[in-house]
């Protein structure tokens, strides 16, 4: 008698490599979205707490502070795109400056005297005068979000540099390693790999939510040599033979 054949699970699909890289972007701008509400709540947590006697001007301080960073960029002139990348940039920063719709919409809505609307609107526009400090500063902070942005695509080169020197001096190193009889292993190859992409968010999400100004050389060279040596590591673990 025939034995029955084992049923088998249809073999998952691997993603392509247009399905990682759309997996990848959409992670990064998720966690761009969770760095600039980590910042907002950073900044309200200031305002209580460490700076209270500043208010929402501690977030327009920093907003100055990297603006004239963002400004410094314009000086070379050798590149077009740097020049468009800080025009689009003050653009979106004196869109974000304009929308004042919450105040508008407080505003336009008639005033009524009696009834239970005309509570509910006291107490709204009495709960906007109470904390339109924080809304101010979550104005600031975004704009200030937008800036760091592009401070940190100003700052993809060197990531790029240190993933390129990570890549070739790994290269020799595995080489060193295929003719020296080195063994190999693939759970240092996967842990380095996968702590590359890591390494550049965690950048991007550090300098975000930073809630005071500092170059961003100072935050994002650090982590430039971490992923530097992550791409080290996995080009050196990478096998001996294909």
């Amino acid at each position: 008698m025939a034995k029955p054949q084992q049923y088998q699970p249809p073999r998952r699909k691997e993603p392509g490599l247009l399905g990682n890289l759309i997996s990848a972007l959409a992670q990064l701008v998720v966690w761009l979205i969770i760095s600039l509400m980590l910042s907002i709540t950073i900044e309200w947590v200031g305002m209580v707490w460490f700076w209270p006697e500043q208010g929402s001007e501690h977030a327009k301080a920093v907003l100055a502070t990297d603006q004239a960073y963002l400004n410094q960029q314009l000086y070379d002139q050798s590149i077009v795109i740097k020049n468009d990348i800080v025009a689009t940039t003050h653009q979106a920063v004196t869109w974000i400056a304009q929308q004042s719709w919450f105040e508008t919409i407080i505003q336009s809505v008639p005033s009524a005297s009696t009834g239970s609307f005309g509570v509910f609107q006291e107490w709204v526009y009495d709960s906007y005068q109470r904390y339109r400090d924080y809304l101010q500063a979550s104005t600031y902070v975004t704009q200030t979000f937008v800036i760091r942005l592009a401070l940190i695509l100003f700052s993809l080169p060197i990531f790029v540099i240190a993933a390129l020197v990570g890549g070739v001096d790994g290269l020799v190193e595995r080489d060193l390693r295929r003719w020296g009889g080195g063994r190999e292993s693939s759970n240092v190859f996967n842990l380095a790999r996968r702590s590359i992409v890591p390494a550049f968010v965690a950048a991007c999400v550090v300098y975000i939510s930073l809630p005071f100004s500092i170059s961003p050389v100072v935050v994002i060279l650090p982590f430039a040599c971490l992923l530097g040596m992550a791409v080290r590591i996995a080009f050196e673990r990478l096998k001996k033979y294909f």
